[in-house]
């Protein structure tokens, strides 16, 4: 099997492109080499190149799909850091993760990009646009995997392409909103998955909510610390390999969208980013800023309008021509911008750029349509 030795400046996004072909490669790296950080790696360090069969077990699929066991009972155990999990209705040892810290990390290897290839009228189904479909392809190399799950750090459960968390100790978090996706739009998966276990949402708003417990909020950080048993890793990853989990996963990241993209800023000169980067290909590039840097984005873009000596007025009236100049400005902006600039900033960029080439997203102004009016929840 192939190996690589790491040099100054490398990222596994940069690797994955320039050794496999494809840098949404980055996730077979970091799970074959056991990354539980992929962010962070040392100059001289080996890394294990997988080839075309990926050698990590995954969760279990038949040729009617996903492996479902009814009732779950199942027997966790580990070997040599590795959490497997052992479904009593068919004794098949799957992986689940890697012991880390207070719990175990799953970088995952169902990738967003090939679902969203392969079941776009899924997500024409529930209503997504052609262009919201086209954006989330653009950057769905960028970011996680469909069935990641990570146990381990303050947030007690985190999963999916965002790495949707619980919340820290007495705060909501982002992953009840998706569960609540969930529960509206495939509500016999949500009791599949989490609601026969006694696992519940409340108080879910547009950014955040609680989890339930057999009708107790999960509140405090003793509360939550039961999320970071391994059998709720191995039912989210489970959750994670099923197609109608996967296409909430997709609806719930374009919401995201809804966070920064129509509200108005005395950073722009009281306009919102919707009035001044309309097209596909800018949309993407600010979705892909937010997912990594939230509070950067508005910053990012006032200072390339200063850089293409345009007001914000100026561009909200202006034509390609002036998107694509300040387009230009703001990805040289994001790669420095901050005291902890965006990761991987021109490698990502390069991504989403290569859907422009292909074909797929348009730079054209206004090509960006949503479909964000409607209720986000299902409902």
């Amino acid at each position: 099997m192939p190996t690589y030795t790491v040099k100054s400046g490398d990222t596994l996004l940069k690797i994955a492109a320039g050794k496999m072909g494809s840098a949404g490669k980055w996730r077979a790296i970091a799970e074959m080499n056991g990354l539980i950080n992929p962010a962070k790696l040392r100059v001289g360090q080996h890394l294990v190149l997988p080839g075309e069969a990926i050698e990590v077990p995954a969760v279990v699929h038949t040729a009617e799909g996903v492996h479902r066991v009814s009732n779950d009972r199942i027997r966790i155990t580990i070997e040599h850091g590795i959490v497997y999990a052992t479904a009593l209705a068919k004794p098949e040892k799957v992986f689940v993760g890697r012991l880390h810290r207070k719990g175990l990390n799953r970088i995952g290897l169902l990738e967003p990009e090939t679902f969203i290839m392969n079941y776009r009228e899924k997500l024409q189904e529930i209503g997504l646009t052609d262009s919201e479909v086209n954006v989330m392809l653009a950057i769905a190399e960028n970011v996680g995997c469909m069935d990641a799950v990570n146990t381990w750090d303050d947030q007690f459960i985190s999963f999916g392409i965002f790495s949707w968390s619980a919340g820290g100790p007495d705060k909501p978090g982002a992953l009840a909103t998706l569960l609540k996706i969930v529960k509206n739009r495939f509500p016999d998966d949500y009791q599949h998955y989490w609601a026969q276990f006694g696992l519940d949402v409340v108080d879910v708003g547009s950014k955040t909510g609680w989890l339930t417990y057999r009708g107790a909020k999960l509140i405090s950080a003793e509360d939550k610390n039961m999320l970071r048993d391994h059998v709720w890793a191995c039912r989210f990853a489970r959750a994670g390999a099923d197609l109608e989990i996967q296409a909430a996963q997709i609806q719930h990241a374009i919401t995201r969208i809804n966070q920064f993209y129509s509200v108005k800023s005395t950073q722009l000169n009281g306009y919102a980013l919707s009035d001044l980067i309309t097209s596909e290909y800018g949309v993407a590039l600010l979705l892909d800023n937010h997912v990594n840097r939230p509070g950067y984005v508005r910053s990012c873009v006032a200072e390339a309008l200063i850089r293409s000596n345009l007001s914000a007025s100026e561009l909200a009236a202006g034509g390609d021509a002036e998107e694509q100049r300040v387009i230009n400005n703001y990805l040289e902006v994001r790669e420095t911008f901050g005291r902890r600039p965006m990761t991987d900033a021109r490698q990502r960029a390069n991504v989403t750029r290569g859907y422009v080439v292909d074909g797929i997203i348009s730079t054209k102004r206004n090509s960006f349509i949503s479909g964000r009016a409607r209720n986000e929840y299902g409902g």
